[in-house]
């Protein structure tokens, strides 16, 4: 829920939002209906992103089918919380980006999450490996974009507590990482913990493609003009201490 003025207000739905939320449904019934029957190993090993050997295996698509299904022992909690935060914050970006463009967000987002987790996996795969599944990654996309895009506008954490945009982001990136750090890694072949990688990669992303440094040229022009204005910055303190007398007889 977020305020315009000093009431809060909920966002009229679009049919891309309204889509995706009846996707993410669909899909997780199908999901759950197959597992129960007699395709749960099939289901269970082609369809959550296994980092890193499904990628080593030829097993690309689970960068994107991941995102789809959650997980099918704590599926409520899962589903409703990404849900939540699809049907708050995703309105908005419909409808200032247009459909193609909050549609394509959304899903580099999630394709993003899985990405930096097969990296981090590769790295450190005791501490990043196993089956990741959810859309959090995109969903905390959608927190950056609106930490970014409206950094001054408030937001109902929780539906009680008033939190601006540019507030958002650093509580947001604290909370997960405590949540992930208050969970002990599993023990055993196949157990996870939070898929803190899949978030890191899902905001990562939407950071890139809200600021634009995903384009190299851009990145390194903006690096390049910080680094100039620090040294005028550094040059005008200098001028402005030889005009003050400082340093004179």
């Amino acid at each position: 829920m977020y305020q315009q003025g000093s009431r809060p207000s909920f966002p009229p739905i679009g049919p891309t939002v309204r889509n995706l939320m009846i996707a993410l449904f669909g899909v997780q019934i199908v999901y759950m209906v197959l597992i129960n029957g007699g395709s749960q190993q099939a289901m269970l090993e082609n369809i959550p992103l296994h980092a890193p050997e499904g990628i080593e295996s030829g097993k690309v698509w689970q960068i994107f089918t991941y995102m789809w299904v959650h997980d099918h022992h704590d599926v409520i909690s899962h589903l409703l919380f990404n849900l939540l935060l699809l049907y708050f914050l995703g309105p908005m970006f419909e409808r200032k980006w247009g459909r193609r463009d909050f549609l394509r967000f959304f899903i580099l987002c999630g394709v993003g999450g899985g990405v930096l987790t097969q990296i981090l996996a590769w790295i450190a795969p005791g501490t990043f490996g196993g089956p990741v599944v959810g859309s959090s990654g995109a969903m905390l996309g959608l927190i950056i974009a609106f930490g970014m895009t409206y950094p001054n506008r408030e937001m109902l954490l929780f539906f009680v507590l008033p939190v601006r945009g540019k507030t958002l982001i650093p509580l947001t990136i604290a909370i997960d990482l405590l949540m992930w750090l208050s969970v002990p890694s599993p023990s055993g072949a196949g157990a996870t913990r939070i898929a803190i990688a899949a978030h890191w990669g899902g905001m990562l992303t939407a950071y890139l493609l809200i600021s634009g440094n995903w384009r190299p040229q851009r990145f390194l022009y903006r690096v390049f003009q910080m680094k100039r204005k620090r040294s005028r910055k550094h040059l005008d303190v200098l001028k402005g201490g030889k005009d003050q007398g400082i340093g004179g007889p």
